[in-house]
């Protein structure tokens, strides 16, 4: 037992030695490339060095260290596994396959996703695709989505990955590395849920006035949402309200490769009306567009939904979100994650 753990110790102490000298090459390498970028472009990224996009790269800088602490979980599984010297010597291609991985995504992320849109459209760099980065905008989502997304199927992946290899380990009689595996599973899922829990705590609840819009990010954020005008018919008990709903495919989100007669499909919504007491009522009818029609990139259209409330509900507000499947509720600052705060449009 003695013996197990000093190796145990000995496994990490090494990994420790040799990931972290190469961290800080790491963290030197992406924050060159972002370095370059903004000089060999200059002055397009001048618009985008603001204090919300700035700490929107300490978030990003922060995400791509803890994607690098992955590397722990596969050096100490293959020391098990190998013999120390010929590891050795594979942890350096180890290291320069993950650096050019990450130059790959970091160049990808930055041509892709947001040189397009800067300087583009309204004055805040980011509007549209980039809406869950800043404070001005409103959207469903207070972590970037494409990042969510990713992080969502690994956790999937890992688990059904991981279940099998624990079985067979058990079956195999090798506990060290069905140890290893659990506690590999066990510091995944708890940093995940960290992410879960921490962003949905910190998320906040938004009313939005008439025409400010909110975005709906399932990757890219592309639609963008608006109550134009509420119009009330009192009756003896119940008042009538007609909302009327515009949805906006914002062309300034898109990529220039995109083809602009692309359409778009909006996922399924759902939208009520809450009242200050939480009590909810879903639209009596429907007349116009219908919120499932698909769009081209500038493209709009309006829907109007009418609700009949009772006359003592006060504090009316509408809330659009998309109809929660199972795996909403377990995606990084999605609206429809647990103990997350909504935006809501005021009527």
């Amino acid at each position: 037992m003695d013996s197990s753990q000093s190796s145990g110790a000995g496994s990490f102490l090494s990994a420790v030695q040799f990931w972290e000298h190469g961290r800080i090459w790491y963290n030197a390498v992406l924050s060159a490339v972002v370095l370059s970028w903004v000089l060999f472009t200059w002055p397009h990224f001048r618009p985008a060095l603001t204090p919300e996009v700035l700490g929107a790269m300490l978030v990003l800088a922060f995400l791509a260290n803890v994607c690098y602490c992955a590397a722990y979980f596969t050096d100490i599984a293959m020391q098990a596994l190998v013999p120390n010297a010929r590891w050795h010597r594979f942890r350096q291609t180890l290291w320069l396959v993950g650096m050019l991985f990450a130059i790959l995504i970091e160049n990808y992320w930055i041509a892709d996703e947001i040189y397009p849109d800067v300087g583009q459209g309204p004055p805040d760099p980011f509007q549209g695709a980039h809406a869950m980065w800043t404070g001005t905008i409103a959207s469903n989502i207070n972590f970037p989505a494409p990042l969510a997304v990713l992080g969502f199927l690994a956790a999937v992946v890992g688990i059904f990955v991981a279940a099998p290899a624990v079985l067979i380990f058990w079956f195999a009689r090798k506990p060290k590395f069905m140890r290893w595996t659990g506690i590999s599973v066990g510091t995944a899922a708890v940093v995940y849920l960290a992410l879960l829990v921490g962003f949905s705590t910190a998320s906040r609840t938004r009313i939005l006035a008439h025409g400010q819009e909110k975005y709906f990010c399932e990757i890219d954020c592309h639609l963008a949402y608006a109550v134009l005008d509420v119009k009330a018919q009192p009756g003896a008990d119940l008042n009538d309200y007609v909302v009327t709903l515009r949805t906006r495919f914002d062309e300034t989100t898109t990529s220039p490769q995109r083809p602009k007669d692309a359409l778009l499909t909006p996922s399924p919504r759902e939208v009520r009306v809450i009242d200050s007491a939480g009590r909810e009522y879903t639209p009596i009818s429907s007349t116009g567009t219908s919120l499932m029609t698909p769009l081209k990139p500038a493209d709009s259209y309006t829907t109007e939904l009418e609700f009949r409330i009772p006359k003592d509900a006060g504090g009316l507000r509408l809330l659009l979100n998309t109809i929660p499947g199972w795996p909403d509720h377990l995606v990084i600052g999605d609206e429809n994650s647990f103990l997350h705060k909504k935006t809501y449009f005021a009527l």
